[in-house]
């Protein structure tokens, strides 16, 4: 473990310029004034209106001959002050727009359905009752949503407002559906993209939806983690269509079983018509396969990037990402990016060969064997560079553990070193050049058994949470979970701006939870990570609110969290009764310190796991407003 001067570590974080970087605290790494970076608290937009915001969910599957489901989860969790759930005077208007795979709306007129929800009422929507007299579906969503509050205003978070569940008899998976700000639909090229892990361990297949009335086409293209390109296919889908494409092979011609763990041979014999795709349609063309002459994309992994051409739109995606041979997926997401030509890269270290870091990225999910009641915990981080601001994009990583100690840095491990190509190793720090990507593996590194802790990503220049890809897996089962890393305190600083969240320095959500106990017997539990990430050295005294279907359930007043700490609770350890809970919401808040949460969804049945990388409840309320609506 590596001690350090905690009142020196403030130092480096101060907003003080004259603070800034005076102590090489941690290894030599210079952490940020609050004033700099891209992602700097913004002038504090207020609500200007109730006003129709739009999300997609680009892959939905239902069809019960097969064991496939799939669910809407709503949370409805705009509300008004600290506790405005609770006299009902705030709720939340959702509309469904769902599409076959062939660009059919479901549905005689308008939308597919239409529902109200009273605010943090978790509200379960099954696919089968929106498709019905139909048996089987697969296709796209669109979801619209308004607040329905005590005063005019916009929904505060985009990224908690619904979920997608998908669940087989072995397995399951939950993801929010992505944002689909107005401004961003137009017709311009965007850069789309996210790591994707070994293609000898995983079948990778993605989920594609064109959620508009305009044509979408472009080019999907895997990376090596060298930036080498490994294949290119094109795409071409008509309005409010959809297509899967499989990864491993570069191939169109999937069935969305396929993507879950149903063989190939019980799904092409299939007569369900609804669920084949027509390539035809779709105007597919042969894809371009590079060969490298080694194997580093089956055996590193490396980047998925989406790119729609000029005058068209862009699309959205779901990566399924199965373990081959087994019966085990999981679902995580890319991030859209206007395109850019990278700047000049600039090495982003002092006159002391200090790592002058422009923003820190964290993961409250770092297991290295840790054992959490009959099953073992491992972590794995795939780092990105997206389409980066600058030629090169660097990263110092460091863990904390449950007392805000720094436990390990990739400079001071040989292992690490070992493990990333040369040229992606330089000066104790990670260099990722433009559209290369890495994986650090803990079981592979210096760091402790039977530890749990959080993950701190120094990085320069700044860069976005979303291309930060987490993997806990659980050996015994063969399970595997993905999710992606939260954004850093300059961003939460803007979160705690607006004065309807009644100045809450903490306001986090998850959702898609479950939890079941009769007597000594757990069938599923939810483990919460709690990461301290506050500057001023405020220890957290965080309350946990748990939400049902008829609102709030629990509420639990958790032990302290001390500074830079990362801490995790077993929600089995805080109910001891006998109760059942479905699909749960959990609020964790903090009137003083900043803190963030992601769980774990534990289900002892299935053998399986599920990661929620939560969201603040009003990461999205400055920057996608009824103002920008036009």
């Amino acid at each position: 473990m590596t001690a350090f001067d905690r009142r020196g570590f403030l130092s480096l974080v101060s907003r003080s310029a004259g603070a800034f970087a005076t102590i090489p605290i941690i290894s030599g790494i210079a952490f940020p004034r609050e004033s700099e970076g891209l992602h700097s608290p913004r002038p504090g937009a207020q609500s200007t209106g109730s006003c129709w915001l739009d999300l997609c969910a680009p892959f939905l599957v239902e069809d019960a001959a097969h064991g496939i489901r799939s669910e809407v989860v709503l949370t409805s969790d705009t509300f008004v002050g600290a506790s405005g759930y609770i006299d009902g005077n705030d709720a939340t208007e959702y509309e469904f727009y769902l599409y076959d795979a062939e660009g059919h709306r479901i549905g005689s007129a308008g939308a597919t359905a239409k529902v109200k929800v009273p605010a943090m009422q978790t509200t379960v929507i099954a696919v089968r009752d929106l498709i019905a007299p139909s048996k089987s579906f697969w296709g796209g969503l669109t979801i619209r949503l308004r607040p329905a509050s005590r005063e005019p205003m916009h929904a505060t978070d985009l990224f908690s407002s619904a979920f997608i569940r998908w669940q087989t008899a072995n397995s399951f998976d939950n993801v929010h559906a992505n944002p689909d700000p107005l401004q961003w639909q137009t017709q311009s090229r965007f850069y789309y993209s996210m790591p994707f892990p070994s293609l000898s361990d995983y079948d990778c297949t993605v989920g594609i939806f064109n959620p508009y009335e305009i044509r979408g086409a472009g080019q999907i293209i895997l990376r090596d983690r060298l930036g080498n390109k490994l294949m290119e296919v094109p795409y071409d889908l008509k309005p409010r269509s959809s297509r899967l494409l499989r990864l491993n092979e570069g191939r169109f011609d999937v069935n969305p079983f396929e993507a879950f763990s149903v063989s190939r041979d019980d799904t092409r014999t299939s007569n369900r018509s609804s669920l084949r795709q027509d390539v035809r349609s779709h105007h597919s063309t042969k894809s371009e396969v590079l060969q490298t002459g080694d194997r580093l994309a089956t055996v590193n992994g490396g980047m998925l990037v989406i790119t729609n051409s000029e005058a068209t739109m862009k699309s959205f995606a779901y990566l399924i990402i199965k373990k081959k041979d087994r019966d085990r997926f999981s679902v995580d997401h890319p991030l859209h990016q206007p395109v850019t030509k990278p700047l000049p890269s600039i090495p982003p270290f002092d006159a002391e060969g200090r790592f002058r870091a422009k923003n820190i990225l964290f993961s409250p999910l770092l297991f290295r064997a840790k054992r959490v009641g009959p099953i073992t915990l491992e972590s794995r981080f795939y780092l990105s560079t997206g389409l980066p601001y600058e030629e090169a994009l660097w990263f110092s990583p460091y863990v904390v553990d449950a007392n805000g100690e720094v436990s390990w840095q990739v400079g001071k491990d040989e292992k690490a070193r070992s493990l990333l190509p040369p040229a992606q190793f330089e000066h104790n720090a990670i260099r990722l050049g433009a559209e290369q990507s890495c994986r650090l593996d803990f079981s592979r590194l210096s760091l402790s058994s039977d530890f749990s802790g959080g993950l701190c990503l120094a990085v320069a220049p700044d860069s976005t949470h979303t291309f930060m890809k987490v993997e806990v897996r659980v050996p015994e089962w063969e399970a595997h979970a993905f999710t992606h890393f939260r954004p850093g305190l300059r961003a939460a600083r803007g979160y705690q701006i607006p004065k309807q969240r009644a100045g809450l320095a903490t306001d986090y959500v998850t959702s898609g939870g479950r939890f079941e106990r009769n007597g000594n017997k757990i069938t599923f539990d939810e483990l919460v990570g709690i990461i301290n990430i506050d500057d001023q050295s405020i220890e957290g005294n965080p309350i946990l609110e748990v939400f049902g279907t008829k609102g709030l359930l629990a509420r639990i007043k958790l032990s302290s969290i001390p500074p830079f700490a990362c801490r995790h609770f077993l929600l089995s350890d805080l109910i001891k009764q006998d109760r059942s809970i479905e699909r749960i919401t959990m609020r964790l808040i903090d009137s003083h310190a900043t803190l963030l949460m992601s769980t774990v969804h534990i289900d002892y049945m299935r053998r399986d796991i599920a990661l929620d990388h939560g969201s603040d409840r009003f990461s999205t309320f400055t920057e996608y407003n009824c103002g920008s609506t036009g």
